[in-house]
């Protein structure tokens, strides 16, 4: 593929130079709005976790892919331990060379909801903790803000800056239009039971936009991680850039080429799969329809749905701004962009220079 993970000086993320009357380095958020399946103490444990080389945490503000990213991650780091176990050990069981997925959430659970913790011991549940053992990895799916992951190895280190670059670990973060997300995250809470959203999709936006939905605003938790990508560097780089936390791939980038961006996630997590099993075994079952057909291994158990709503609904481009457009809504929609500055603020995080692939995608997101 023409670039890979963020091992390329193109998505290094630029120091900048600072003015009192600049943006600042560290940014604060409100308090983040939760489901009713989450609680503070869950939240505590989320930020908490020690985290160890190999944990993988595929991140997003909800309805950007996370589910499509969850399964490609998933699979692919099946398919490595498949290949692995059969190179390193030909006469292996065959319950180690064959470990799949009933339900993608078997391996790569939802991070931050009250059933996978024992918050009373500070730990994951039992359950988790005994797929992720079978996995031999722990792989966590997250919609929590950068600021609001885990970052040290020690839990009893709590005293660092929120922003601190990560001592280990993973961090994969997909991103998608703002418009489509409006309005897949609309039929989404619509339909499903724990926390129904009942209003219009009018009162939706608007309620989105001011970040009053589960998870807050979609600006801050991408601002959030374009600090993270600011510093992509762990916190004891000993000067080598080519290994990095963060790897940024956008949803439109997975709909237009999805072999290119499967390879990055590939080098990334530094995996090794034949690429003819990748190709003509791997690759086909990343595609929507595919999806769509086995639907049962990807539709969340975290809740319950209304009306035999499909999580899969239609994995398209474009009927978000469809929506916006029949509600009146795109002038509010770009006046809500520059009344929070977040072109402005994007580019005091990750620079203005030409070829800063990284700035390109957090702007793209906002296109109309």
């Amino acid at each position: 593929i023409s670039f890979f993970p963020l091992a390329s000086p193109q998505h290094a993320s630029p120091h900048t130079s600072h003015t009192p009357h600049q943006i600042r380095r560290t940014m604060d958020f409100p308090s983040m709005p939760l489901l009713p399946i989450t609680s503070p103490s869950t939240i505590d444990a989320c930020r908490s976790l020690p985290l160890r080389p190999t944990d993988t945490f595929i991140c997003s503000y909800p309805k950007s892919g996370t589910t499509w990213t969850q399964c490609i991650v998933l699979t692919l780091l099946l398919a490595d331990r498949r290949h692995r176990v059969s190179n390193e050990s030909p006469n292996g069981s065959n319950a180690e060379k064959d470990l799949n997925f009933e339900h993608v959430s078997d391996f790569a659970p939802f991070y931050e909801i009250d059933a996978h913790w024992d918050t009373s011991n500070n730990r994951l549940a039992d359950s988790v903790r005994t797929n992720h053992d079978r996995l031999n990895r722990r792989v966590f799916n997250t919609h929590l803000r950068w600021d609001m992951l885990p970052k040290e190895k020690d839990a009893t280190n709590t005293n660092k800056p929120k922003t601190l670059r990560p001592a280990c670990g993973k961090f994969i973060y997909v991103t998608r239009n703002l418009l489509d997300v409006c309005a897949s995250f609309y039929h989404h809470l619509s339909n499903q039971k724990e926390g129904t959203y009942t209003q219009s999709f009018d009162t939706f936006a608007r309620d989105w936009m001011d970040g009053k939905v589960a998870f807050g605003s979609p600006l801050h938790h991408l601002l959030s991680f374009a600090e993270g990508f600011r510093d992509n560097h762990y916190e004891e780089s000993n000067g080598d850039n080519t290994q990095q936390p963060l790897l940024l791939l956008s949803y439109r980038d997975l709909k237009s080429n999805l072999r290119e961006q499967v390879l990055r996630i590939v080098e990334f997590l530094e995996l090794r799969i034949p690429i003819d099993v990748l190709d003509n075994e791997i690759l086909p079952t990343f595609e929507f329809q595919s999806m769509k057909d086995n639907s049962h291994r990807f539709q969340p158990k975290s809740v319950t749905w209304l009306n035999g709503f499909q999580f899969l609904r239609k994995g398209e481009m474009g009927d978000g701004r469809k929506l916006m457009e029949e509600s009146l809504l795109l002038n509010e929609y770009e006046e809500w962009l520059e009344r929070e500055f977040y072109e402005e603020k994007v580019k005091e995080s990750l620079g203005d220079g030409d070829g800063n692939i990284a700035r390109d995608v957090f702007l793209g997101v906002i296109a109309l």
